[in-house]
């Protein structure tokens, strides 16, 4: 056996460095001369020096085969790396909703945030950039004096930071790494450029523009498409051509469905992949089974785990529906988890919004609500006027609903680092919450739901 490494991502400045640019440095040699392996006997070290030193060649290869015969995966070998800074948390959201792609963003936890806005397209050409400014001054100015007094009452600065950003709206702006291979790279930009705010937009425009410096030949079609563009009208439609919709129900987190029998189709799935006999009779097996047989087989499969280890994937036959209401800031982290299926709402004011303990022990409630209140009328006021451009005013704190749509085994992942101690105080609770729920559904298959500093524990409980 051999294993050589093909080229991995170094900085462009050492790129650019190296006897000034050269087009052999493009990520398309890699994709062009993979691409090729399944038709060429010839070394695979050979196939990539024949790329690298044929670059006008290799991407006539890639044209042909990724968008003439349609192999769109040999794209996935090409990687990019992109910093993307002044952008909004509301543009944000969008981005990080790509599920193949990989983030690292400025967190708001850790960091006090300056008085640093984006101004939208859409606000000055609605008429509003006035009212907007004043808006996000009082915010900004409000949020600094609710960190001070979250200091003089004792927090420390870790608390204030995290919990006084729920004052910030979703125009604040902010930067972040993105990692994403030729084929989704494509697919974003279309995405994006589909998209109504014109922010996104400009994300596209600027992606594209560097993709295609770097690698034309892996950025064929990234135009605005009118599917895609069609869904804002259509989610429109569906909310209003169906007779109104009464706004009920505020339980923070609810099971609306899951895999019936939960641990007997966990079995059946062990058994299945463990033994020489199709499914029906696997199941047939699991419901003949006591529950201490179900368990005694499902603890074998967790014999020796450790708390960063995934449960196995036989896991992923058990599914569960949650309904969540969560602020701003909570889904911008559970929109991290992109295994599971995310649906949300849009903000809704009617929802309220999520008071921090901390903001509450400092008194400072009526300060965090009468926030809202103004953020909230010049919502409804640019909302009459651009729809699509209302959130930027939206707070941390605003609330919204979201189906959460998560295999068993992505509940595990997602327990280990939301379940623990370290992790954000909101997304915790709804965690904690969402384990619960699911353990009384799952008496065996749930046993290790949590966070990985009670790891230990429940390995003892074992």
């Amino acid at each position: 056996m051999e294993v050589k490494i093909a080229g991995y991502n170094i900085d462009s400045i050492l790129i650019d460095d190296v006897s000034g640019k050269s087009d052999s440095f493009t990520p398309e040699v890699i994709s062009a001369s993979y691409a090729r392996i399944s038709r060429d006997p010839r070394n695979i070290k050979l196939l990539r020096r024949e790329a690298r030193e044929a670059v006008k060649k290799a991407r006539a290869s890639n044209e042909k085969i990724i968008f003439g015969l349609g192999h769109s995966s040999v794209a996935e070998h090409a990687v990019f790396n992109f910093d993307i800074m002044d952008i909004s948390r509301l543009a944000v959201e969008q981005l990080e909703s790509f599920r193949l792609a990989s983030f690292t963003e400025k967190s708001q936890r850790y960091i006090k945030i300056r008085k640093d806005i984006i101004i939208p397209a859409e606000i000055t050409a609605c008429g509003l950039e006035g009212q907007f400014k004043e808006v996000m001054e009082y915010l900004s100015d409000k949020y600094d004096q609710l960190y001070a007094k979250m200091l003089e009452n004792g927090e420390n600065k870790y608390v204030a930071r995290e919990d006084a950003r729920y004052l910030l709206p979703l125009a604040v702006k902010t930067q972040l790494g993105m990692t994403v291979n030729g084929r989704d790279l494509e697919y974003m930009i279309s995405r994006l450029a589909s998209h109504k705010l014109s922010e996104l937009n400009e994300l596209a425009e600027k992606l594209c523009g560097i993709a295609k410096e770097i690698a034309p030949s892996l950025v064929r079609y990234p135009e605005a498409v009118d599917y895609f563009s069609n869904r804002f009208r259509t989610k429109s439609n569906i909310a209003e051509n169906r007779g109104g919709f009464s706004r009920n129900g505020s339980e923070e987190v609810k099971l609306i469905s899951d895999t019936k029998d939960c641990d007997n189709i966990l079995v059946a799935a062990l058994l299945f992949s463990s033994a020489d006999i199709g499914v029906s009779e696997a199941r047939e097996r699991a419901a003949g089974m006591s529950d201490e047989e179900k368990a005694s087989i499902i603890k074998s499969t967790m014999e020796n785990i450790q708390p960063h280890d995934s449960v196995w994937r036989e896991f992923e036959h058990v599914h569960l529906l949650f309904e969540v209401i969560v602020s701003a800031s909570c889904f911008a982290q559970l929109k991290r988890h992109r295994m599971a299926t995310v649906t949300a709402q849009p903000y809704c004011r009617s929802l309220g919004v999520k008071i921090p303990e901390s903001v509450k022990r400092a008194g400072a409630s009526e300060e965090l609500i009468k926030a809202a209140e103004i953020s909230g009328r010049l919502y409804d006021r640019i909302k009459d006027k651009m729809s699509c451009a209302a959130d930027y005013v939206s707070l941390n704190s605003s609330r919204r609903r979201v189906l959460f749509d998560v295999n068993l085994r992505e509940l595990y992942n997602f327990s280990r680092l939301r379940s623990d101690r370290h992790a954000q105080w909101e997304i915790r609770a709804l965690s904690e919450r969402m384990c619960e729920i699911s353990r009384k559904g799952l008496k065996a298959g749930g046993m290790l739901l949590g966070g990985k500093d009670d790891f230990s524990d429940m390995i003892d409980k074992l």
